[in-house]
């Protein structure tokens, strides 16, 4: 194939950052899909790959262009944290803005490579992710001042220069110890319904030293203290005076220095199990107090560390600590901590297991230690940069794993948390500048092989997508290229199969979605130079918003590549009435013994669809993606199962707010 077969190769050539190489030897099936994922991590920014693959004689591959192991803890709407896996579609999850954010999507491979591994300064909010996961992070080396590294110290950073450095995402293998992790801030979404501060007072109280109990059918709320706490003996009764009117009574057991207070009411007894629950190590705060305004958390946290924890003055600062046996409630502190203004650090500090007290064998729950300041000079290594905290990386670590994981698809912002910390989902970063994609793609076909190389391509809005890809099939050999272009700004592609044996095989299947301000130019390259050679191209569009899609084709036939046959079929679905589709087909027969066939048609969604289909309960959104779903169907069942689901998924989210 000449070097200038596609002038995009070029600028690939000139500057060129990364690529794979790849050879099946003579006979060899890989049946598993191997699989590759690009993506820009910066602004201003151009990325340029290059891929070849050999596939020996009698060979097959199938390529394909795109996480965190099970047990990592995501931070939901609520507040509360759920094993990645345990997620599903629909669920809302916090983003890197602090805000909430529905699950689209929910993908889950084997991982057979490196798990990196890391510990900021809070070692239970350590996690796990694969090498090019990215997390949102302000590298060290940007806002360090002159200090080297010392007696295991990292070198200093400029406090002023890190609040005002824009973290970015980056790939965790490229991410170092001593450089800073975002821990964002939640922001506040009032729940309609406000409740008074008593019952905060009473809900911290109750975390910290209450219990439900139901006994006889007569329910109850328990809090215990020492018997020299009376001012949080009073705190309760008067909260249960003024919430359920009744006070309760007051039991004084001198033998055992405590005072127990107990309260019969069947509204105060529903009321705590419903927004906290029950049993120390499962309680958690419910999305109702979780939504509640600062001076409501302020006040249930303060009655908390009264009955739970300790506070010690040091520094002109208060440092407090308590310790809990429910994980989910000790994040959700952290989590309330960062809303109000102060970075909690959280540790496992002894875990559970079999323990003897007094010659009796019991069972002890983990125990987990909450540590936080309060005003004056408390520690400093994690910075309040206004919507979020830098927190500084203690320890990397990697190891290899032969392991499931997971990723989430969210919606924008496109980020989740990782226990609190905030790393990207599975689409493409989002950046404001225009930013390139160039690529080229060289496949070898020896004799008899097969290779199949599929594409999804979901870059964002802002990348022009220039992309080299070229094949050469020999005798008996089979190429076929299956696309799907869904994002860029402009996308220039036109895959190439260069028969040169005869008997040769290529195929290209391709569609193309073009929303808002997307220009989606594809299309496909047939040369054939030998005997026999075959091909089929088939190409489908939408175009919705004002976006535009064209097709741009070649077939060639060389004199003495006698027999070949060739079949070209684009079909074009506009959404609207304000977008465009173009057909830029080319064909040049130079042997009189060829069979050639080419059909073009261009279509809008029919009323009589949309009204069969809004007559079955769908909404008309609803309808008009069924429609474009079907429309694309040929080209998604040739791909695997969950790239297929990936691709209609891609094709929902661009088709809301289609009608109207």
């Amino acid at each position: 194939m000449p070097a200038g077969d596609n002038k995009f190769s070029a600028l690939n050539t000139a500057v060129w950052s990364g690529g794979s190489f790849i050879y099946v030897p003579p006979g060899v099936h890989v049946d598993i899909p191997l699989q590759a994922y690009f993506r820009i991590n910066t602004e201003n920014m151009g990325q340029f790959e290059r891929t070849l693959i050999i596939a020996d004689e009698g060979s097959y591959v199938h390529y394909i262009e795109g996480c965190l192991p099970a047990g990592e803890l995501v931070t939901t709407a609520e507040g509360d944290l759920r094993p990645i896996e345990s997620i599903r579609v629909g669920d809302h999850v916090m983003g890197h803005d602090g805000r909430p954010h529905r699950v689209t999507a929910v993908q889950m491979r084997d991982l057979n490579g490196e798990l990196f591994s890391f510990t900021p300064m809070s070692p239970a909010n350590k996690f796990s992710v694969t090498s090019e996961h990215p997390l949102l992070v302000v590298p060290r080396d940007e806002v360090r001042v002159m200090r080297k590294e010392r007696n295991g110290w990292k070198s200093e950073v400029n406090s002023a220069k890190l609040r005002a450095t824009e973290p970015r995402w980056i790939a965790a293998k490229d991410v170092a110890e001593g450089d800073f992790l975002i821990y964002p801030k939640p922001k506040p979404i009032p729940h309609p319904t406000v409740l008074p501060l008593e019952f905060a007072r009473l809900a911290g109280y109750y975390l910290a030293e209450g219990h439900a109990c139901l006994t006889n059918n007569c329910e109850s709320l328990i809090f215990s203290f020492h018997s020299d706490e009376f001012e949080y003996v009073e705190e309760v009764q008067q909260a249960c005076k003024s919430l359920y009117e009744t006070p309760g009574s007051v039991f004084y057991e001198k033998s055992k220095h405590s005072a127990r207070v107990t309260v019969y009411t069947k509204a105060g007894y529903a009321a705590m199990r419903h927004h906290i629950g029950s049993g120390s190590a499962n309680k958690k705060l419910s999305d109702t107090l979780m939504r509640q305004d600062e001076t409501f958390l302020r006040e249930l946290i303060d009655a908390y560390v009264n009955g739970d924890g300790n506070v010690i003055e040091r520094g002109g600062a208060l440092w407090k600590r308590v310790h809990t046996t429910s994980r989910v409630w000790a994040f959700q502190l952290q989590s309330i901590l960062a809303r109000l203004g102060h970075y909690a650090t959280v540790e496992l500090r002894r875990p559970g297991g079999p323990g003897v007290i007094l010659d009796r064998n019991i069972m002890r729950k983990d125990i987990y230690q909450v540590q936080w300041t309060e005003g004056g000079r408390g520690p400093k290594q994690a910075r309040d940069c206004g919507d979020y905290f830098a927190v500084p990386i203690k320890k990397r670590s990697v190891r290899e794993a032969h392991e499931p994981v997971y990723n989430l698809d969210v919606e924008a912002p496109d980020s989740y948390l990782a226990y609190g910390f905030a790393v990207h989902n599975c689409t493409a970063p989002i950046y404001k500048s225009d930013s390139l994609h160039s690529a080229v793609v060289e496949i070898i076909v020896k004799p008899h092989a097969r290779v199949r190389y599929t594409t999804i391509q979901n870059w964002s809005n802002n990348v022009y997508n220039l992309v080299t890809k070229r094949a050469r099939a020999e005798a008996g050999a089979t190429m076929e290229w299956v696309d799907g272009n869904i994002g860029s700004k402009v996308t220039m592609k036109y895959p190439a199969v260069w028969m040169t044996g005869e008997h040769a095989k290529g195929e290209v299947l391709s569609v193309a979605f073009a929303g808002e301000d997307q220009h989606q130019d594809t299309g496909a390259k047939m040369l054939h130079l030998a005997p026999h050679t075959s091909s089929n191209i088939v190409s489908k569009s939408v175009a919705r918003g004002g976006g535009r899609t064209s097709y741009r084709g070649l077939v060639q036939v060389n004199k003495g590549a006698h027999g070949s046959k060739s079949s070209v079929k684009c079909d074009a679905l506009l959404v609207d009435t304000v977008s465009r589709s173009d057909t830029y087909p080319y064909v040049d027969i130079r042997e009189d013994d060829v069979t050639m066939g080419h059909e073009a048609t261009v279509s809008k969604v029919s009323e009589n669809q949309l009204f069969y289909l809004m007559s079955r309960g769908m909404t008309e959104d609803e309808a008009m993606a069924m429609v474009v779903r079907g429309f694309v169907e040929p080209i998604a069942k040739e791909l695997p199962m969950e790239y297929a689901l990936e691709l209609n998924r891609l094709i929902e989210l661009q088709m809301e707010g289609a009608v109207g």
